[in-house]
């Protein structure tokens, strides 16, 4: 009796605070904000390893395909300051998330195509470099299941390929606030 009144009582609890927590996800665009913290390696002994930190801007478009899972198209890109003197980074990804959904919570991966700009500029010289390559990640969050505000991380993994140059090993963390219309 006291083990079936506890669960009842965390579950209302945890409907009190995720709004109604067996709602199925909703059908809708998502626009998110936030900030993003990158680490990049090189990939020879050489070369140098690099942070940045920045803003991060969002949207997604989320279709319900049951009561527990979502999938989740998404464009993310960002403007970043790194650690090397000069430098400023941008990177975007263009992905699918699959979501699980648990109540107002969701849990998920995602498979995506990562880019990178590096840029520099002393008086009227300035030079960039890009690259491109494949990646996947983690993502976990909280949304009101009838739409509306949502929080969100998302870890990143992936390969970004120069044309002769070694390739970057990036990792990623981003945290996002969110708006989901239905």
């Amino acid at each position: 009796m006291k083990f079936r009144n506890m669960l009842l009582n965390t579950v209302m609890l945890f409907a009190s605070v995720t709004g109604t927590a067996l709602a199925a996800p909703q059908n809708g665009f998502g626009l998110n904000a936030g900030l993003v913290h990158h680490n990049m390696e090189d990939q020879c002994a050489l070369c140098t390893t690099y942070s940045s930190s920045g803003l991060s801007l969002g949207l997604d478009y989320q279709f319900a395909i049951s009561d527990n899972f979502s999938i989740n198209p998404f464009l993310m890109t960002s403007g970043e300051s790194t650690s090397m003197s000069g430098i400023n980074a941008g990177h975007g990804i263009l992905g699918v998330q699959l979501r699980y959904w648990a109540g107002g919570m969701f849990f998920g991966g995602h498979l995506g195509g990562y880019s990178e700009v590096l840029s520099a500029s002393s008086g009227s010289f300035s030079v960039s470099s890009s690259g491109s390559g494949g990646g996947a990640g983690l993502v976990a969050g909280w949304e009101k299941p009838d739409g509306g505000l949502y929080v969100m991380g998302q870890l990143d993994s992936a390969t970004i390929e120069y044309s002769g140059f070694a390739d970057t090993k990036l990792s990623a963390f981003r945290l996002s606030l969110g708006y989901r219309w239905k």
